[in-house]
């Protein structure tokens, strides 16, 4: 695939004007040093594009040699909220390569008017470093556009030689990236489930200014220490910038601390978790393209990252899912974001109907926090792991082992299996039990810290079998003749989602001989 520069754009304006030579500025250094700034202005029209054409458009600018900063603003006419343009760029590395691409350089959406970038700071959602000469290209993204198409005009300011960048807004500098490995964290004991597995409680959705957030980077880490959580994601809409931050914190005290990015289209959101340090994912997706959003996910897989999709039902333009035949190449589905609500309720069912076609994939809860006003963990993530480390965390989601709560601390929760004849067979949430026809699985609830009229609900193959007003005090039996799963909910009398578990897998054979030497070791307990 290609990318196709300038969709939907007739040039109206194209001027370039060098500044004379500025008088004396002083330089960080306190040395005085000339600046010559040249400008060069853009307007251009974007026509509203059709269901099927791309929702980026590229105005290309020339850059000399020796730049040292530059500052991109741009103005439309709103129109009521008719028209919401995003912005970003890319710089003179830039190739066709969709499935290689290089010189991006950041994203910050429609949440900023301006940026600048200069060798060492940048605005966040940007990437400092060398002004590299010759084309550069301003990314425009089509979120909407009124039927009568947007005028937007853009400014580019560019400086060579020694300036003195802005000190109005918060920067990114180089030097905060000076560590790429994972962060690691010192332990205490996570709840324990037996002798191997401990329950790690974590947040995998949220964003700071590096995107649309107000938290920085310091203020959410610190927020998750506060709250007990063990591990958090950091998951930036369409950039990379905050990677460098996470490294620079450099702490060795939980949480751990995930790099991630929300890869945010306008056919749907996706997270990756686990990205490698300054790894960035493309985001240029066209709604509905199946093929593309595959290739997005298999990017991520490509190092070592696990991808998720976002809010399948979100309530904002282009946050709903629009690639349901894709979702088989993706490893969980975020089915509880932020408070409870009839979006996250339709998810379940979704991920529900998934589950009963055979198909396996996690589901996960987030607080999708912005801003100190949505508490992280709320709801929270449990992972059922040996040690908390990246790859642990990202082991137990894609191996579903992972239970879901409204809070951090409660509800409690535990839930296993084993054939009733084998109770040393006893597995976990994400677990498969293996069981000759007409035997029966034993199943331990355990539910603490719920309110005194709340219902645990066991649910196979989408329908209620059993419901419980508290916890029950004996395992459960039931025969089991086929293939099948079960999970477990908690509700409150409104209905309201107080935690979820991913299910514990049957499997049905007519005899065990056959296939008793290819069980798979399971958790220990």
């Amino acid at each position: 695939m290609h990318i196709v520069f300038n969709l939907f754009i007739t040039f109206i304006v194209n001027s370039m004007v060098l500044s004379s030579h500025l008088g004396p500025v002083a330089s960080e250094t306190g040395q005085l040093k000339n600046v010559k700034t040249l400008t060069i202005d853009r307007m251009v029209h974007l026509a509203a594009p059709g269901p099927n054409d791309s929702r980026y458009a590229y105005v290309p600018f020339e850059v000399p040699s020796g730049a040292t900063r530059m500052k991109v603003s741009y103005q439309y006419e709103r129109a009521g909220g008719a028209n919401t343009i995003d912005i970003g760029i890319f710089d003179a590395r830039l190739t066709n390569s969709v499935s290689h691409p290089k010189g991006f350089r950041g994203w910050s959406g429609g949440r900023r008017s301006e940026f600048f970038i200069s060798r060492d700071e940048a605005t966040p959602g940007y990437l400092p470093g060398e002004i590299h000469a010759g084309t550069w290209q301003i990314i425009l993204g089509l979120y909407s556009v009124a039927p009568a198409g947007v005028d937007v005009s853009l400014k580019v300011e560019l400086e060579t030689g020694k300036g003195v960048p802005s000190t109005a807004e918060r920067t990114i500098t180089k030097s905060e990236g000076a560590s790429s490995e994972p962060q690691r964290a010192k332990l205490n004991q996570g709840g324990r489930v037996g002798k191997s597995i401990r329950w790690w409680r974590g947040d995998l959705h949220m964003h700071t200014i590096h995107s649309d957030g107000d938290w920085t980077v310091a203020e959410l880490i610190n927020s998750a220490r506060e709250r007990g959580l063990d591990f958090i994601c950091i998951t930036e809409h369409n950039t990379s910038s905050h990677h460098a931050e996470i490294a620079g914190a450099g702490s060795t005290l939980r949480p751990l601390v995930l790099r991630g990015e929300e890869i945010t289209t306008y056919g749907g959101h996706a997270n990756a978790f686990g990205l490698p340090a300054g790894t960035w994912i493309d985001f240029r997706v066209t709604p509905k393209d199946v093929a593309r959003i595959s290739s997005v996910a298999a990017e991520v897989h490509k190092v070592g990252a696990l991808i998720s999709i976002n809010h399948p039902f979100g309530h904002c333009g282009g946050c709903s899912w629009g690639y349901d035949s894709a979702i088989q190449n993706f490893d969980a589905i975020e089915i509880w974001n932020g408070p409870w609500d009839l979006s996250d309720e339709l998810a379940v069912k979704m991920w529900d109907k998934l589950l009963q076609s055979g198909q396996r994939i996690t589901a996960i809860a987030s607080s999708d926090s912005h801003r100190s006003n949505s508490p992280l963990g709320q709801p929270t993530t449990s992972v059922g792991a040996s040690n908390l480390s990246q790859s642990s965390v990202l082991e137990a989601i894609r191996r579903g082992h992972v239970y879901l709560t409204s809070e951090i601390e409660r509800p409690q929760v535990r839930f296993e299996a084993q054939p009733e004849s084998k109770p040393r067979l006893r597995r976990t949430i994400g677990d498969e039990v293996y069981a000759v026809a007409g035997e029966t699985v034993l199943l331990l609830i355990v539910v603490n810290g719920t309110p005194p009229d709340a219902t645990t609900s066991l649910i196979s193959n989408g329908e209620v079998i059993r419901n419980f007003a508290g916890q029950p005090t004996s395992p459960i039996r039931i025969k089991v003749e086929k293939d099948t799963y079960f999970r477990m909910e908690v509700r409150d009398k409104n209905k309201t989602m107080l935690a979820l578990t991913n299910p514990i897998f049957v499997k049905v054979k007519r005899t065990l001989r056959r296939f008793l030497a290819r069980v798979p070791e399971a958790s220990s307990f």
